[in-house]
């Protein structure tokens, strides 16, 4: 059991090592984003200790993929994400706001539709 802990360990350490890496931070950096000295977070990228859940909305902020860091599994947007988000950043001002609008409306007249919408995708 202890082998198989200090295995995910490693891997865990790997993984947020090749983020920090692809991200362009520094060990120094990163630690003292999540302020601990810099020897700890050295352990971490080890994996000789655990950062802890509450240390990753910080490196989520920096860019971090803490999806990838926790399960070894990349965050890829659908395809229908990456052309809705394309044309959303083609609107103007103006469109962006009926877009708002039209989403505050939806939930106001179905506060289940957010729901309801990620099971129906879940599903698929």
């Amino acid at each position: 059991m202890a082998t198989i802990l200090a295995k995910r360990r490693r891997e865990f350490g790997e993984r947020l090592r090749t983020e920090r890496e692809r991200l362009g931070y520094t060990e120094l950096q990163i630690a003292q984003l999540l302020g601990v000295p810099l020897e700890m977070y050295q352990k971490y990228e080890l994996g000789q200790e655990d950062p802890g859940i509450f240390r990753m909305p910080r490196l989520n902020d920096c860019g971090f993929d803490i999806l990838f860091i926790i399960t070894s599994e990349r965050h890829n947007p659908v395809e229908e994400e990456s052309e809705l988000l394309a044309r959303f950043r083609e609107l103007s001002n103006r469109g962006r706001d009926s877009i708002f609008m039209t989403l505050d409306a939806l939930e106001r007249l179905a506060p289940n539709l957010r729901q309801t919408i990620r099971n129906k995708w879940r599903n698929k």
